[in-house]
């Protein structure tokens, strides 16, 4: 599902960002991703959704290499992807209903496709009852609730959560990790999740890849124990 073979990153500022990153993420799978400001995490996601290129080694997603892409084919590639954002990143004038049905629109389905599908993920999400509401009108929990939604409109193989409880208090944390575990186990979604909430992570035990200084310093198995000094 996921391959990181030897992958270095430098910006061409002369930033070394990763250095021989290792690891492989089965379909299905439940990850997090975690380690200090500045430790890479950042420039992962950037590789595995196409918008930065390995300067070495091979990146694989879904049977794609990712450093092999060109320009225009990245939007067809990101279609197997779906990304939640710490800010949502919701569209302030469109309600809820159309900020999803964008997602859809983008790839062409069809508008009765598209009503049924969002009605769908409206009900995993369980926000039915606010699809004709704007973005200002949720908490900050429905809004990031609403932006998975979007995010697994298009059944995308993989759903990277970036800081998805960032923003949330540990109430409304805990409710966007059962909904990303629903998602998980209901459609066999893969998962990568980057936090640095370490006390969710603990609490909601899962595979953990420690990154530091652009290295991999640990990959716990599910039930690890991960101190607050990592």
């Amino acid at each position: 599902m996921i391959e990181c073979e030897h992958v270095y990153k430098q910006y061409k500022n002369g930033t070394n960002a990763l250095y021989d990153v290792n690891f492989s993420v089965k379909q299905g799978e439940f990850v997090y991703i975690i380690g200090p400001t500045g430790s890479g995490k950042s420039t992962l996601i950037k590789l595995l959704d196409g918008e930065e290129l390995p300067t070495k080694g091979n990146v694989e997603v879904v049977g794609i290499n990712v450093g092999e892409l060109k320009r225009k084919q990245v939007p067809i590639y990101r279609r197997n992807i779906g990304v939640v954002f710490q800010d949502f990143r919701l569209l302030p004038t469109k309600t809820v209903y159309e900020n999803i049905a964008y997602a859809l629109e983008v790839i062409n389905m069809k508008k009765p496709q598209i009503k049924k599908r969002v009605d769908e993920v409206l009900d995993v999400v369980s926000l039915k009852e606010k699809k004709t509401s704007f973005p200002h009108e949720l908490s900050g929990g429905q809004q990031q609730r609403i932006a998975i939604a979007r995010a697994i409109a298009n059944r995308p193989k993989v759903l990277i959560a970036d800081e998805p409880t960032g923003n949330l208090d540990p109430g409304k944390s805990d409710q966007i990790m059962n909904l990303l575990e629903r998602i998980n186990k209901r459609y066999g979604t893969t998962i990568l999740m980057v936090t640095h909430d370490l006390t969710l992570v603990n609490k909601h035990r899962k595979r953990t890849v420690v990154l530091e200084h652009g290295h991999i310093v640990a990959d716990l198995a599910q039930g690890g124990y991960v101190r607050h000094d990592q």
